[in-house]
C-alpha cells in the first residue's frame, strides 16, 4: 500500500474545516478527505462556483488545496479564506494550460481538470479499488455533480456515470476509464 492509499483509507470523518486547516499538508488528503466527510449519505461532494473576491474559508481553502496539487503554489495568503489576485493569476493560468475559457471562475469545467490533473491515470473498470478510483469519482462530481461518494470502489454506480459522462463528451460509452477518458476529464471537458 502506497502512502497516498495509506492516507485515504485512514482519513477520519470530521469537519471539512479541521482537514483543511493543513493546506500545507498533502493536498489530495484535505481534498479527498472533504470529499468522505461532506457526504452525510452515499452522495458526493458539491463543488460550488467561486469567483474572484469570494470570502468562504471551505471552498477557497479546497481550490488552493487543489491548485497545489497541480504544481501552483499560492504561497502568499494561502490559508486565508479570500479567493485573492494571486489565486485568480493561478486559476488563469491553469486554465489557459487546459484551453478551458479564461475567465477565473472556477465552476464544473474547472475543478474537473484540477481533480482529474492529479492522476497517473491507469486504466480503470468495474472491480478496481484504488486511489485513482476516488480521483475518477470526484472528478465526475465536479464536472456534473453525479453523487457519488469517493469511496474508491469502481462499481456499478460508478460505471453507469463513466458512461454517462464519455457519451458527454462523444466518446465510446463502454465505462471503462481509459487514456480518452483521462484526457477529457483533464480538459474539463
Amino acid at each position: 500500500m502506497n502512502d497516498q492509499t495509506q492516507t485515504l483509507t485512514n482519513t477520519p470523518r470530521i469537519g471539512r474545516r479541521a482537514i483543511l486547516a493543513g493546506v500545507g499538508a498533502t493536498a489530495v488528503t484535505a481534498v479527498v478527505g472533504v470529499g468522505m466527510a461532506s457526504s452525510a449519505s452515499a452522495a458526493g461532494f458539491h463543488y460550488p462556483k467561486l469567483r474572484p473576491g469570494a470570502v468562504h474559508y471551505d471552498n477557497v481553502l479546497l481550490l488552493k488545496s487543489w491548485l497545489k496539487k497541480n504544481g501552483y503554489n499560492p504561497t502568499y495568503g494561502s490559508q486565508t479564506a479570500h479567493y485573492d489576485r494571486t489565486t485568480q493569476r493561478l486559476v488563469q493560468h491553469f486554465q489557459v494550460r487546459c484551453a478551458l475559457k479564461t475567465d477565473a471562475i472556477v465552476g464544473p469545467k474547472t475543478w474537473c481538470a484540477l481533480v482529474a490533473h492529479t492522476s497517473s491515470r491507469p486504466t480503470l473498470r468495474r472491480g478496481s479499488r484504488q486511489y485513482d478510483v476516488q480521483l475518477l469519482q470526484l472528478a465526475l462530481n465536479a464536472r456534473f455533480d453525479s453523487g457519488l461518494g469517493s469511496d474508491g470502489v469502481f462499481g456499478a454506480a460508478t460505471e453507469r456515470e463513466v458512461k454517462r459522462y464519455q457519451r458527454l463528451v462523444g466518446l465510446a460509452a463502454d465505462g471503462v476509464a481509459g487514456a480518452k477518458t483521462w484526457s477529457n476529464l483533464a480538459r474539463g471537458r
